[in-house]
C-alpha cells in the first residue's frame, strides 16, 4: 500500500510539473517579442475664411482664474481660435488681458461673452478696462 501512494504523489508531483511548464511557456511565448502599434496622429490643419486685419485693441479684466495652467491657458486658447480675433494674452497675476482684434468681425460684447462661456460657462466673466 505503501508504494502505491508513493507512485500516486509522484504521479501528482509529475503533473503539477508540467502544468507548471505548460504555464511558464504560455507565458513566454505569449509575451514574447510583439512588434508595437504604430499610431499616426493627424495633424490638425487650420483654415482661415476670413482675413482679420486689426483695428481695435482692448483691455480686459477677467475674473474666475486659479490657475495658470488650466484656467489662463483654456481662455487664452478659446479666444485664440475666435474667429476675428488676432492676438489673446492673458497677465495671471493682475488678471488683464490684451485682445487685439477686426472690429468688423467680432464686437467687445462678443469677446466677453466668448470668455463667459469658456469651459460650459459660469467660471469666468471678463469687464473692460478702456471704454
Amino acid at each position: 500500500m505503501n508504494g502505491k501512494m508513493e507512485r500516486n504523489f509522484d504521479n501528482k508531483l509529475i503533473m503539477m510539473k508540467n502544468g507548471f511548464l505548460c504555464l511558464a511557456m504560455l507565458f513566454l511565448f505569449s509575451c514574447g517579442n510583439q512588434e508595437p502599434e504604430a499610431l499616426t496622429i493627424p495633424s490638425k490643419t487650420v483654415q482661415l475664411t476670413d482675413t482679420v486685419i486689426v483695428n481695435a485693441e482692448s483691455k480686459l479684466f477677467i475674473s474666475g482664474m486659479t490657475c495658470v495652467m488650466g484656467c489662463k491657458g483654456a481662455i487664452e486658447k478659446k479666444l485664440n481660435t475666435t474667429g476675428g480675433i488676432a492676438f489673446f494674452d492673458i497677465t495671471f497675476e493682475d488678471s488683464t488681458a490684451t485682445v487685439s482684434f477686426d472690429s468688423t468681425l467680432i464686437s467687445n460684447d462678443d469677446i466677453l461673452a466668448v470668455v463667459a462661456g469658456v469651459a460650459g460657462g459660469g467660471f469666468y466673466e471678463a469687464v473692460l478696462l478702456n471704454e
